[in-house]
């Protein structure tokens, strides 16, 4: 088993173009993502006290989309919301359905020193409802 996996946080917020925070917690380290941007961070069990918080930066007005949150299954996480959020999983991916709304969403990003990873390499995709991910 890998000892980290690369993840790359993609912003595909187009319709809303919206700034995204990713913290590197082993790191220390923040980042701004502007919409259709990514990085890539390396992430380590939780046990090394490693994790990934994502939020979108809070702008004028409320968020007139719905968003997906397209997270790898192998992730733990924690999910924080003022609103009602649809949670879907299937195969290899979840994905969270946030409703139009205020921008007051966290997404904590953990992996266990349980799972099975097969790759070096996966993706946390946070975009507008109306494209697809796959």
């Amino acid at each position: 088993m890998a000892k980290e996996i690369n993840v790359t946080i993609e912003n595909k917020l187009v319709l809303e173009k919206r700034d995204m925070n990713v913290y590197h917690h082993s790191t220390r380290s923040a980042h701004l993502i502007s919409h259709n941007n990514s990085i890539t961070l390396p992430l380590r069990p939780s046990i090394e006290d490693d994790y990934l918080h994502i939020s979108v930066v809070s702008g004028p007005g409320h968020l007139i989309n719905k968003s997906i949150l397209n997270l790898p299954a192998w992730a733990d996480f924690e999910f924080s919301s003022e609103g009602k959020i649809i949670v879907v999983h299937s195969d290899d991916r979840t994905l969270l359905k946030i409703p139009p709304g205020p921008s007051t969403w966290q997404l904590r990003l953990t992996r266990s020193i349980t799972s099975i990873i097969n790759q070096a390499v996966d993706r946390v995709t946070v975009g507008d409802d109306q494209l697809e991910y796959s």
